[in-house]
């Protein structure tokens, strides 16, 4: 599932991956309140295909972490290799699984725990959009603030 953005507006562009619709839909609204433009993909490889075949800019990519078939690190790196400038913000409500632990939280990768407010959401964007792009040490992948 997919949602464009409208033309003509000089928002920034988010787009979500979350295998959970209705969360899809939640923060669809929080992110069109804060002025952005949403698209959404319900899988990691639906994103995949939308971020290697859409002409789009993508300011950042929010995923959920813990998905099924590609986790959302898994799904960050190979969308890096495609955009190599795109910003990523993960979220999940697993904060004591093993797949945020280490692949998220250990590498000071930007995390955003569930359940968040819109205003909290919307902060947080805001800072890593704003941020310069930083690169891990191990294997030179881009992190986001």
């Amino acid at each position: 599932m997919f949602t464009a953005p409208e033309s003509g507006t000089d928002s920034k562009t988010i787009l979500v991956v979350d295998d959970d619709l209705s969360v899809l839909g939640v923060i669809k609204v929080m992110l069109e309140g804060g002025n952005f433009n949403v698209l959404l993909a319900h899988s990691a490889e639906s994103a995949l295909r939308f971020v290697e075949r859409t002409d789009l800019t993508i300011d950042l990519m929010l995923t959920d972490v813990v998905m099924p078939e590609i986790s959302g690190p898994e799904l960050a790196d190979q969308a890096l290799l495609i955009r190599p400038h795109l910003k990523v913000l993960f979220m999940s409500g697993f904060t004591e699984s093993e797949v945020v632990r280490v692949k998220v939280l250990d590498r000071a990768i930007g995390f955003l725990p569930k359940p968040f407010t819109s205003d909290g959401l919307l902060e947080r964007l805001e800072a890593i959009l704003s941020a310069p792009r930083r690169f891990g040490a191990g294997g030179g992948k881009a992190l986001s603030a």
